[in-house]
């Protein structure tokens, strides 16, 4: 994440390259309140290009990293944050400081959501679960949310033929609420509560943790105890 300076014979030393992150060399982040409300405001400037993500878009892009591991380099799924294509980093963080920050920011998010994914019981992600309030979204958090998980579920659709009958049914409901741009706020909880359940569904068939690296044991027998948990409560009929 470190910028590189480049050397012009004609002008000496240009500004600094910015380079794609590498997640395996960044340690534990700090993501909560203070941080989430950091980001959805800066999403919330002008200047960013006009398919930059939205704090619901992007939580959504970023589980669906998680649970739907993709073999996407740091310089390919980024780049959609800020809603250009290819290795090109927006005007509105392409100094050094900005740049590192905003990747702070979304590297931390990334931790925080596989934290509360993988805790038993499913903690509910920030938007989904209504933690905190946001201000970038610019329609119904839940229609940004889905959105956001299929534009990274798109570019590796093919591996859903492979997965069970039960992973598929959970990414048809994402998507069938992408299109709710209009619903009104009230119906967050309810959808929230269905696409944490879909979400709950895909992540015990994950074979590891896309960005983030591959699987950690304690993770893989916590998620089998929590499907346990949850087959024994339906079948008690709780």
């Amino acid at each position: 994440m470190k910028p590189k300076a480049r050397y012009s014979a004609r002008y000496g030393y240009a500004p600094a390259l910015l380079l794609p992150p590498k997640l395996e060399t960044i340690g534990p982040l700090p993501f909560a309140e203070h941080e989430f409300a950091e980001l959805d405001a800066w999403l919330a400037e002008d200047g960013w290009p006009a398919e930059r993500m939205d704090v619901a878009t992007l939580e959504g892009y970023l589980v669906a990293l998680l649970v739907w591991p993709i073999e996407l380099s740091s310089g390919a799924w980024l780049p959609p944050l800020w809603g250009v294509g290819g290795w090109k980093v927006a005007a509105k963080i392409e100094t050094p400081e900005a740049y590192g920050r905003f990747i702070e920011l979304v590297i931390g998010y990334l931790q925080e959501l596989e934290r509360r994914l993988t805790c038993v019981p499913l903690h509910g992600t920030p938007v989904l679960g209504c933690d905190w309030p946001a201000v970038s979204v610019p329609y119904f958090a839940g229609s940004a949310w889905a959105t956001g998980f299929m534009t990274a579920l798109f570019r590796n659709s093919a591996g859903l033929h492979s997965r069970s009958v039960a992973s598929r049914t959970a990414v048809e409901t994402i998507a069938s609420y992408a299109s709710l741009r209009s619903a009104a706020p009230r119906m967050m909880a309810a959808v929230g509560n269905a696409l944490s359940a879909a979400v709950a569904v895909l992540i015990t068939e994950r074979a590891s943790r896309g960005p983030l690296g591959p699987l950690n044991l304690s993770d893989v027998t916590k998620l089998k105890n929590r499907s346990r948990l949850a087959a024994g409560t339906v079948g008690d009929g709780r």
